[in-house]
């Protein structure tokens, strides 16, 4: 019986990720800049500045989740076939 073991390609899970992550963040920083203007208050970032920051944040974030849950899989999936 041919029994390889599929593994993930770890980064490429990583990047996918990680843009999926800045997507969201910059998203968020957009959104965050769609208020009305009466409500920004002095000393709060530039939509463009918040854009940036929130999306190199997401990008940590979920880039490294992505590769969290991609090892966990490959460790699982070994056990598995052992």
């Amino acid at each position: 019986m041919n029994s390889q073991v599929r593994r993930p390609n770890h980064l490429r899970v990583l990047i996918i990720g990680a843009v999926v992550g800045f997507a969201l963040g910059g998203f968020l920083g957009i959104f965050r800049g769609l208020e009305p203007s009466s409500r920004v208050v002095q000393g709060e970032y530039s939509t463009s500045t918040a854009v940036g920051y929130l999306g190199l944040l997401g990008a940590i974030v979920v880039g490294l989740l992505a590769a969290a849950v991609s090892v966990l899989i490959e460790t699982l999936s070994e056990r598995r076939n052992r």
